[in-house]
């Protein structure tokens, strides 16, 4: 403050306060906070301040209020809650706890805060639980209780074989349905079935396992170890003898495991516990596993059992009460049994053996010393035909004869052929093969004496029951200085008649010759033929195969020698014509073997049996050739002394039968009878 002269004086200072707490909007707070229809719908307190300007919402999803987020701001003031959307997602999830709190600020800003409300999260659905198992031969029925949960969702059915692991077997999203059927089940085991509910949320509560009251499980089946001949199995397990039987399955399989097994066998006889497996496959192994079901459709199975097939050889001696024997030509029969046809120190005889070369049998026929056993074929009904030549000394007497037996070698019929007045040098009439016709008769070659020193290819075709259809000789030389003496040794029905392998003796110096003819039965005169073609392969010649090839044309083997009887040593061949007797090839095979016999097998290859002198030693001798004479293999049987084989066959399963004559192990002559595999091997079995 101034006076007029300007003199002026300060007052003290004056401080004041404004208080304006009393201006703060009212506290509003939230009344509700409630999850519906996928979302929130929070409620609050309506503002009473007259200077209200607007709410602000805020959610947290903790009790920290750093955490919070702006949900919602409005300036309308009886806008009093929001619907916020939020299923499993920010800013809401119903599945846990969430913190809201509103702000209400008047037109000066200023503001108040609720306090914050905390919603609980969503509770799981209430526990179902099965309350029965029942089931009949035909299904299963699972009951269960009914879900009251308002946001039901589904129901899943679970099942499995214990109580810690199970797999979904069925969802059911009807809320009213509480029973399953199944028709796949084992009452012979536990079967743990449990229920999950599930709310709309996704959350489920799991119920406890129950299990089905179980049948008595039927005792093991034991699968016996797989008895084998070869590749025939003989199959056998344990019978189940209980009421509730219904079938057995056998399975077989390539692998251990039983993948990609085959149902081989199944019956509904509880008595009928075997099976027999034939023409399996030598080069493979088989695995085995069979099932006993019983009514309820339960499967015990049994361990499982394998088999690697293998080719049941041996090597076998033969003689009658300790005599000497010699088996001249052996076959399997349609059955699997072994027929020998041989002779002993006293007579002709057949041998009859088991599958396995044992249970010998021997039959006699009161020939005589002399006989030669020559052939012998399987006919109808498992009879057999065999030839055999019968020379009488000292008066130099031949003649053949035929003789027809049923299975167990007791003879049918017998008939002698060739059997004539002697003449200035007697009569020699033999015969060197036989064969099976087309209309089931036989057809037989050899040698005829025609004149007081002629001999002529013979050809004699017998009926079924061995009468005589057709009696013809061929002379392939006219008679000359010196003479030729035919003889047949193989003959073969063609289409047009029969094809005959022969030999050209003659008694000059000169060789001997391989002579190959066809005759017809329509050709009326002695000696004439269709055709007919002679080959010099050596000095002295000895066919003894004819092969009718499945190259359509002939294949013949045989021996030559520089000695017109017994010969030491020879030289074996093969030679191979078209089907008119033109030659394609002759070929020398070995410089040291007696062919003896020669057949082709399924496949086209050759095999050819005899002997070959090795070392002072005579070794029975197999060997395979292909069609253009090249080797396949070759294998020798027999020990110190004489082993020959004299004939060879294919059997069933591919493999050869060879029958000779041995003196290896006693130093007498026995029956040598060898079954070997498709390459010649015996094997241990």
């Amino acid at each position: 403050m101034c006076d007029c002269n300007d003199n002026c004086t300060e007052s003290p200072p004056i401080s004041y306060t404004v208080d304006n707490t009393l201006s703060v909007p009212d506290t509003i707070n939230i009344t509700s906070a409630i999850f519906s229809d996928g979302g929130f719908n929070i409620e609050w307190e309506k503002s009473l301040d007259l200077d209200f300007y607007q709410y602000d919402l805020y959610h947290s999803p903790t009790e920290n209020i750093d955490d919070t987020l702006k949900i919602f701001t409005t300036n309308d003031i009886n806008k009093t809650s929001y619907f916020i959307e939020s299923i499993n997602s920010v800013p809401a999830n119903p599945l846990t706890y969430n913190y809201f709190y509103v702000v209400v600020i008047d037109t000066f800003n200023y503001s108040a805060i609720s306090e914050m409300y905390q919603t609980s999260p969503d509770p799981y659905p209430i526990q179902i639980n099965i309350t029965s198992i029942n089931y009949d031969s035909n299904q299963m029925t699972i009951t269960w209780e009914e879900s009251q949960d308002v946001d039901f969702l589904k129901y899943e059915l679970y099942m499995g074989n214990d109580s810690t692991n199970s797999s979904l077997l069925h969802t059911i999203t009807n809320q009213t349905t509480t029973q399953y059927q199944l028709n796949d089940f084992n009452p012979h085991i536990k079967n743990y079935f449990k229920i999950d509910v599930y709310d709309i949320f996704d959350q489920k509560t799991s119920g406890y396992y129950t299990s089905n009251n179980i049948q008595p499980i039927p005792d093991d089946i034991i699968l016996d170890p797989i008895n084998s001949f070869g590749n025939e199995f003989t199959i056998t397990w344990s019978p189940y003898i209980e009421d509730d039987f219904k079938q057995y399955e056998l399975y077989q399989s390539n692998n251990a495991s039983m993948t990609d097994s085959i149902l081989l066998f199944s019956s509904t006889n509880s008595s009928e516990n075997s099976y027999i497996s034939l023409d399996n496959n030598y080069e493979e192994n088989y695995f085995f596993k069979v099932y006993m079901i019983d009514d309820w459709d339960y499967k015990v199975p049994s361990n499982i059992q394998s088999i690697d097939p293998e080719y049941y050889t041996f090597i076998h001696n033969y003689s009658p009460e300790s005599e000497t024997a010699i088996g001249y030509y052996g076959i399997q029969n349609s059955i699997g049994k072994y027929i020998i046809i041989g002779n002993s120190t006293s007579d002709v005889m057949i041998t009859i053996t088991d599958r396995t070369g044992d249970s010998t049998s021997f039959y006699n026929y009161n020939y005589g010393l002399n006989d030669k056993p020559v052939k012998i074929i399987e006919t109808d009904n498992q009879n057999y035909v065999f030839l055999s030549s019968i020379v009488i000394d000292p008066v130099y007497m031949a003649y053949f004869q035929v003789t027809k037996t049923d299975q167990y070698g007791q003879s049918i019929w017998s008939k002698e052929f060739g059997e004539q007045p002697l003449g200035e040098q007697g009569n020699f009439n033999s015969a060197h093969d036989i064969s099976l016709t087309s209309d089931g008769g036989y057809i037989i070659t050899g040698q005829r004496q025609t004149g007081t020193r002629d001999k002529d290819l013979w050809i004699l075709k017998l009926n079924y029951d061995g009468e005589i259809e057709i009696d013809k000789y061929i002379t392939a030389v006219p008679q000359q200085d010196w003479e030729f003496m035919e003889r047949g040794c193989k003959i073969v029905e063609t289409s047009n008649g029969y094809t005959i392998l022969g030999a050209l003796d003659h008694q000059s110096p000169d060789s001997a010759r391989i002579w190959l003819t066809e005759w017809s039965p329509s050709i009326s005169d002695n000696g004439d033929t269709l055709w007919s073609s002679s080959f010099d392969p050596g000095i002295y010649d000895y066919p003894t195969s004819l092969i009718t090839n499945l190259e359509s044309g002939y294949t013949l083997f045989g021996y030559s020698s520089n000695q017109s009887s017994n010969p030491s040593s020879a030289n074996s061949w093969m030679i191979k014509t078209d089907l008119n007797g033109n030659q394609i090839f002759n070929q020398t095979l070995d410089n040291d073997a007696f062919i003896y016999n020669a057949i082709q097998t399924h496949n086209g290859d050759y095999i050819i049996a005899g002997k070959k002198i090795t070392n002072s030693n005579t070794k029975a001798f197999v060997k395979s050739y292909d069609e253009n004479g090249n080797i396949n293999w070759e294998k020798l049987y027999g020990d110190i002394g004489i082993d020959e084989f004299y004939s060879v066959e294919q059997t069933s399963d591919g493999g050869f039968i060879l029958t000779g004559k041995t003196d290896s192990n006693t130093g007498n002559f026995q029956i040598f009878h060898v079954k070997t595999d498709p390459e010649g091997n015996v094997i241990d079995n």
